[in-house]
């Protein structure tokens, strides 16, 4: 009688601690996963192969360019987010190509391929010693503005390698405790090398 008992408890105790294993084991995107940077807004962030400083951060309901000679307007049923970073290389030259704006509530933003062929824009090619200035254009929802975080990588799948986290935690704040959010921003006004 005592026998079958200890083999259900036996059989009980390896299921649970497989199950425990099963939950505490990193998974291999855990550990072959970007390394973070991390850095906040005016205080730069280093990478293996970048720096990025994030110098301000714009929000409009409509972005305005010139393109092929004529204006482009695109607008959003919620918000443009544009970061103005400054960014140089460490050792050896490096494309810029992927950056997420990482909000509150954990949702990522990729970055918007809507505003293309327009100045400053991704990808950006940093050369050592070549400090420059570039733009990160992202379409979010209002309530992911406060407490989020700017990730920016060399490309889109940074394995073993380390990536910019740069807590975007000195927005200015109107009466309502959001940023203020510009009617219209022109894509063409200065923003690229210092």
């Amino acid at each position: 009688m005592r026998r079958p008992f200890a083999t259900v408890a036996m059989v009980a105790l390896a299921a649970g601690v497989l199950f425990a294993m099963q939950r505490g084991t990193p998974r291999y995107q855990d550990l072959t996963g970007p390394i973070p940077a991390y850095g906040k807004m005016g205080k730069a962030a280093s990478t293996r192969l970048f720096d990025i400083q994030v110098e301000r951060v714009e929000f409009a309901r409509q972005l305005v360019g010139k393109r092929f000679g004529g204006e482009i307007r695109h607008e959003s049923a919620g918000v443009w987010a544009i970061v103005t970073a400054r960014m140089a290389a460490r050792s050896r030259s490096v494309n810029v190509t992927h950056a997420v704006w990482e909000g509150p509530t954990g949702l990522r933003y990729e970055l918007s391929d809507r505003p293309e062929f327009l100045p400053d824009l991704p990808p950006h090619t940093l050369e050592p010693g070549l400090p420059q200035r570039g733009r990160f254009v992202f379409e979010i929802r209002p309530d992911q503005i406060l407490g989020a975080t700017l990730l920016v990588s060399e490309g889109p799948f940074p394995r073993l390698d380390s990536e910019a986290h740069v807590a975007l935690n000195a927005l200015p704040a109107a009466a309502d405790g959001l940023p203020p959010i510009a009617e219209t921003f022109d894509l063409q006004q200065a923003g690229g090398r210092p």
